[in-house]
């Protein structure tokens, strides 16, 4: 089965991402406010640009940069939510009319 790819999955992770950062203590996000500040900016620049993919690699990078900071527990976590996310997407794509 095809998984939706492409910079709706790569917002969607970075998303996922910035939320558990926010759900930290403050003691906790404020050595990774910096990569944290960095990730929203770059989803933002993926959100507002149909380039050649540059922004989207970027968004990645900064996504797995905050991860690695985070930790194996909280990746272990952000992997969860994002099956789940993927599965409700493929649900709503299977149960759409076709066109």
């Amino acid at each position: 089965m095809a998984r939706p790819s492409g910079p709706g999955v790569a917002v969607r992770v970075a998303r996922l991402l910035y939320w558990r950062w926010e759900a930290l203590s403050p003691d906790e996000r404020e050595p990774l406010e910096p990569l944290a500040s960095d990730l929203k900016e770059r989803a933002l620049e993926v959100r507002g640009k149909a380039d050649d993919g540059q922004a989207e690699r970027d968004l990645e990078a900064a996504t797995s940069e905050l991860a690695e900071a985070m930790g194996p527990g909280d990746v272990a976590e952000l992997q969860q939510q994002l099956r789940r996310e993927l599965e409700r997407a493929e649900q709503r794509q299977r149960t759409r009319p076709a066109a």
